[in-house]
């Protein structure tokens, strides 16, 4: 996998003349693990990580990935957020930011961070009516931007994008009801305490793009195409590559009108060892590279946003789902190899 993940990195940081900016590399961390089991326990595809069952807050764990990361050219972590006092949050708090902070003072090179606020998990999702923003959710949703300014933002290894601390929202596109009110009392909440936020929506998914929500953020991305089930059980996954780059140009033409970054999502595969179908890391039988990450990765640079070209990786370790881009136990670190290329 090593030899994959550092050709696709070369790859997204050489794109157009010399002259411009490199593309920006954002990889989605989960620090929900722990030695114990906790979040283990869903299983993964393959042989596992190349650390074992490791726990997110092992400091050796975090100097790790911080390597890998500066190996495979990964300039931020999108970290997962589960709510006030979460375990996922003590252990950003508590363990993670403090290894970047650190890192940073020392002057090494350093990913920076930015949360990923778990839409569904915190606030609901109804399968019929999506995440409805009543005063009740807006209340709660309030609270933990406050919460996230107060014990967050400040930190010198926050990701900011034009001087502000960036959010990345979970499932926007299932924001009903009141969210655009939502949205902007939350912004007035960062103001509040002398922050402009930088909120960045899962808006691109299949379906028409919609208009009036991607206006109420800064960005739009793709967390997951992992898609209808029409392309349950495809052989050659070349038509996905295909419909993926024609969904980016409509969700492109639309933000266009309300200047809305786009920020392309890119993954290397998915599989959730039978809760859903799979996305295979190659794009046919004879393809046995990592051919869906590469394909992707073009698509993705093809409708970066020049003012900020930046992409997203699902995921840096999310081993449950099969996205991860972490060593495996085998020493596979093509995906790494890719990135880096």
């Amino acid at each position: 996998m090593r030899r994959a993940l550092l050709g696709l990195c070369c790859l997204l940081g050489g794109i157009g003349a010399a002259d411009e900016p490199p593309v920006h590399v954002g990889a989605y961390y989960y620090p929900w693990y722990e030695a114990s089991d906790r979040h283990w326990d869903l299983g993964y595809a393959g042989e596992g990580p190349r650390l074992g069952k490791y726990s997110s807050r092992s400091a050796e764990v975090i100097r790790q990935h911080l390597d890998w990361s500066r190996e495979f050219g990964i300039d931020s972590w999108i970290c997962s957020w589960w709510g006030t006092n979460s375990w996922e949050d003590e252990t950003l708090r508590r363990f993670v930011v403090p290894a970047l902070e650190s890192a940073l003072a020392n002057g090494e090179p350093t990913p920076r961070f930015c949360l990923f606020y778990e839409s569904e998990g915190l606030l609901g999702l109804d399968p019929e009516t999506g995440i409805e923003f009543d005063e009740s959710t807006t209340t709660r949703f309030l609270n933990h931007f406050r919460y996230l300014a107060d014990h967050y933002f400040s930190s010198p290894a926050y990701l900011r994008i034009e001087g502000k601390p960036v959010v990345y929202l979970y499932l926007s596109r299932a924001f009903a009801g009141g969210y655009a009110r939502a949205l902007l009392r939350a912004r007035a909440v960062g103001e509040a305490r002398g922050f402009s936020l930088f909120l960045v929506g899962d808006e691109i998914y299949w379906g028409e793009p919609d208009a009036d929500r991607i206006a109420a953020l800064d960005a739009i991305t793709a967390y997951n195409l992992h898609g209808p089930e029409i392309y349950a059980g495809l052989k050659d996954w070349n038509p996905f590559i295909k419909d993926c780059d024609d969904l980016y140009r409509r969700y492109r033409e639309v933000a266009s009108g309300s200047g809305t970054l786009v920020i392309p999502g890119i993954i290397p595969g998915f599989d959730t060892r039978g809760r859903h179908y799979f996305i295979p890391r190659f794009l046919s039988p004879d393809d046995r590279s990592t051919g869906t990450l590469e394909a992707l990765s073009r698509v993705a640079l093809r409708h970066v946003d020049p003012r900020f070209p930046a992409v997203t990786i699902t995921s840096f370790n999310e081993w449950h789902e099969g996205t991860q881009v972490e060593p495996d136990a085998t020493g596979d670190r093509s995906a790494g190899d890719t990135l880096r290329q």
